[in-house]
């Protein structure tokens, strides 16, 4: 391993799936970038104020350890494309192909990582509440149309203590998607949503058990750990991090 390479990955966070030794992953953080100020340091956007250049340092220190990646320009929808494709609209990316690298980019939005069992498909997926009522997870999990078992990893996003909505989204739920309610809590005329259990909850119904992450092994909180992480609710204006997975040679 290069110096360069366990110098960036000691910056970012490296899931791992069990029993899936061809399949690798990455989370990066806001650390070992060259971006100052509120997009301190490794900000991936350039859809920002960041100096493009600075960016770009970024977007090219990342390219050093991974394969080819296909960035989508996500919008809080409800579309899965399937890789290789020249259109990248969408919240939701999966491959059966290898050393392509699915990612999708959060600052508080909960990015979930997903393989089969034999090591021949792997998908990430962001979801926001949006993305959540549209049921971007049941469409990819459709789509995937997967031959063995799926294993999920919940990456950093916001916790539930800080991510406070309005009665529409709640009501939003009530009358479209019922069953996960138990992912809010009453905040005086408000409410709190917890974006990994309602996550846990589609993602169970469709027959996953293998779930690791945020709430189960791990803990994340965007919000609250502005060392490792940028968080819109947070800051506003700020910079974002990549979850990343692809199947190795």
């Amino acid at each position: 391993m290069t110096k360069i390479l366990t110098k960036m990955l000691n910056n970012f966070i490296v899931p791992k799936f069990e029993n899936i030794p061809n399949i690798s992953m990455l989370q990066t953080t806001r650390l070992g970038g060259v971006s100052s100020g509120v997009y301190s340091t490794f900000n991936l956007s350039f859809n920002s104020d960041d100096n493009n250049d600075d960016v770009k340092k970024n977007f090219q220190k990342l390219e050093q350890i991974v394969p080819k990646i296909y960035w989508i320009n996500q919008s809080h929808s409800d579309r899965v494309i399937k890789l290789p494709s020249k259109d990248l609209d969408g919240d939701a990316v999966f491959t059966y192909e290898k050393n392509l690298v699915c990612a999708v980019r959060t600052a508080d939005c909960l990015p979930i990582l997903l393989a089969n069992k034999n090591g021949t498909m792997v998908a990430a997926i962001h979801v926001g509440w949006r993305g959540l009522g549209l049921g971007i997870i049941e469409k990819t999990l459709d789509i995937i149309n997967s031959d063995s078992e799926i294993y999920a990893w919940l990456g950093p996003s916001i916790g539930i203590e800080k991510f406070v909505v309005g009665s529409d989204v709640y009501d939003f739920f009530k009358k479209n998607d019922p069953k996960i309610l138990n992912s809010f809590t009453q905040y005086d005329d408000k409410y709190k949503l917890c974006l990994p259990t309602a996550a846990k909850y589609k993602l169970s119904n469709y027959g996953i058990q293998k779930i690791f992450g945020s709430t189960i092994d791990e803990y994340f909180c965007t919000y609250n750990d502005n060392k490792r992480f940028f968080s819109y609710r947070r800051d506003k204006v700020t910079g974002r991090m990549a979850s990343l997975i692809w199947i190795n040679n």
